[in-house]
């Protein structure tokens, strides 16, 4: 039984050189000149095992390897492919985190990480940019790594000792044991760094030989071509000179042929079609460095490549869904495989009433993003494909828990007709291409949300304070009674009714004043003028009684559950015993 060609994803932080990385392994296979070399797919760059060899010549024996090349996929402008997925697990095979030395592990970096374990896909790390380190010197061609690293200055070697072992106990915090690959005598237990520079090709022979040993040692079952239908994962959707719309493709496992029946992941569930063209861009160089593109037909894609599909309603395919190849031999195949599409087609499987709403470019990011979700806690209410749209805040906006109505929207924009319709829905939209920081920006904005609706609610719900007549303030006796009063704890509030030591209400609380000014409130051992409506000073209440605000029952149950300072809390139990003496089953 053959084996396919590992899929290797390319991931890491912005700027710590994937795409450069990619450009020169590429450009590493085209300089070996070997004939039938690298080939450009739709999304990945196939790199043959005969250009490995000739690239890593000295590091790799030939006859010890049958895998027959690698496959890397090559999006940049595909945020969430790192999460890609095809039916049972992650689309790659094997990973190639990017970090730069200088930097070591960044945001997107920690992100990367987690995908990957959540996941489970094997990765190693490409140390890049080992030339911006002082001392160091490009190796002569097929010197491997290691036996060139000796031969630099000693504080070279220690300079770059020293930032692969800052790596180490940076993914060591993270929850994994790396080391130089040189030195890692068990690689089901630790990961592999490998010393590289994607500007000068140092140290790329020596990734290319440790991705082709992990992928023979350890792969080799995921890489068996069983005798099964095909199946792809779509990357995206697009328009296709002379063809229309198509899908742009990886298949994954088994082959596609011109004709096959398939059923595809749809914006709208999944559906039936037929393989009408399977295609590649060819592009052929001309003199004066000019070049030119045409679509290469083909009658069939055998696992793993990458190609253009078209089909009748490919136009609906949903990026990040499946397609699978279905046995040409009636409904029931077709039931089944329809089926097994939409059981992959929802990532969020626990949903609840009161939780947030999750968009995302592509499936695989959506499932990426309830990952984390259910990590961090945040319940989710529902998850989708696609751009925020309006239907979106109105769906949320009918959430009951407020620190709930929020919608997170992993790489896709916030359209127009949603934008105008959100200020009034009260819905909080978080947009980005990290998913963590997503996540962080919700939870402060939830606490802060939380803390907003604390205040609001005690502001509706009246609260306890104590104050004392003032002698000698006596402004007004009655119609209102015009007093100073100290507040003596709590924070006392117009429009609350007050009562005395007995538990008798003297009267309603009308306004607060200093100085002529109106107040809305006063705080502990502050001193200011009180309206007390339906009070006389003599009758009502004394010079220098100690009065209360008044709880009712059904406030004062509220109370005992929310948090109160301990001011408030004291002043509570005084007005609570006060109550009791004439009922003892008051507020309980």
């Amino acid at each position: 039984m053959s084996l396919r060609q590992p899929i290797v994803s390319m991931m890491g932080h912005v700027d710590h050189g994937k795409t450069t990385l990619l450009d020169k392994i590429s450009g590493s296979a085209k300089a070996a000149k070997e004939a039938g070399g690298i080939t450009q797919h739709i999304g990945a760059v196939e790199v043959p095992l005969k250009v490995i060899e000739k690239v890593c010549a000295g590091l790799l024996q030939a006859e010890q390897f049958s895998i027959p090349g690698l496959l890397f996929i090559d999006t940049p402008g595909h945020r969430s492919f790192v999460s890609m997925r095809r039916r049972g697990g992650a689309l790659a095979d094997i990973a190639i985190v990017v970090i730069d030395v200088r930097e070591g592990v960044m945001p997107q970096t920690r992100e990367v990480l987690q995908i990957l374990r959540h996941a489970k896909t094997p990765f190693l790390i490409a140390a890049n940019k080992v030339d911006t380190i002082q001392g160091w010197r490009t190796p002569p061609a097929r010197t491997p790594l290691p036996a060139f690293l000796r031969t630099l200055p000693t504080d070279t070697q220690r300079a770059i000792d020293e930032r692969i072992y800052s790596l180490s106990e940076s993914l060591d915090q993270l929850g994994f044991s790396a080391e130089r690959y040189d030195r890692v005598a068990d690689y089901t237990r630790n990961v592999a760094i490998v010393p590289v520079s994607a500007k000068t090709g140092a140290g790329i022979p020596d990734l290319l030989a440790v991705l082709v040993g992990l992928s023979q040692r350890f792969l080799e079952e995921e890489l068996r071509q069983e005798q099964r239908m095909g199946e792809a994962t779509i990357l995206e959707r697009s328009e296709e000179r002379g063809i229309g719309a198509v899908a742009n493709v990886i298949v994954y496992q088994g082959r596609i042929k011109v004709g096959d029946p398939i059923v595809v992941t749809g914006m709208d569930g999944p559906f039936v079609s037929k393989v009408r063209v399977l295609a590649r861009p060819t592009v052929t160089r001309h003199g004066r460095g000019t070049s030119s593109r045409r679509m290469e037909p083909l009658s069939e894609a055998v696992a793993a490549s990458g190609v253009q599909l078209s089909a009748p309603d490919i136009e609906r395919a949903l990026p990040g869904g499946l397609i699978k190849v279905v046995a040409d031999d009636g409904a029931e195949a077709q039931t089944r495989a329809l089926e097994e599409i939409e059981s992959e087609t929802y990532p969020v499987t626990a949903v609840e009433e009161n939780g947030v709403w999750l968009k995302a470019d592509t499936l695989g990011g959506l499932e990426a993003l309830a990952f984390e979700c259910q990590e961090a806690k945040i319940p989710i209410k529902g998850a989708e494909v696609g751009a925020v749209a309006k239907r979106d805040a109105l769906v949320m906006k009918a959430v009951r828990d407020p620190l709930a109505r929020a919608i997170l929207a992993f790489a896709v924009p916030l359209l127009p007709e949603a934008a105008s319709a959100l200020p009034a829905s009260d819905v909080k939209v978080f947009q980005g291409d990290v998913m963590y920081r997503l996540l962080e920006e919700y939870q402060a904005w939830r606490e802060t949300r939380r803390e907003e609706l604390e205040q609001e609610r005690r502001k509706a719900i009246v609260h306890p304070a104590k104050f004392q007549v003032m002698p000698g303030y006596v402004f007004h006796r009655s119609h209102p009674a015009i007093v100073g009063v100290k507040v003596l704890a709590g924070t006392l509030r117009p429009a609350t009714r007050v009562m005395g030591k007995d538990g008798v209400e003297v009267g309603l609380l009308r306004a607060l004043q200093n100085k002529g000014t109106s107040l809305p409130k006063a705080e502990e051992g502050v001193e200011v003028a009180a309206a007390i409506e339906g009070a006389t000073v003599g009758r009502s209440f004394n010079e220098g009684d100690v009065l209360y605000v008044s709880l009712n029952e059904e406030t004062a149950r509220t109370l005992q559950k929310v948090e109160m300072h301990p001011s408030e809390r004291e002043v509570f139990d005084e007005i609570l015993n006060i109550r009791r003496q004439k009922e003892p089953f008051w507020a309980r």
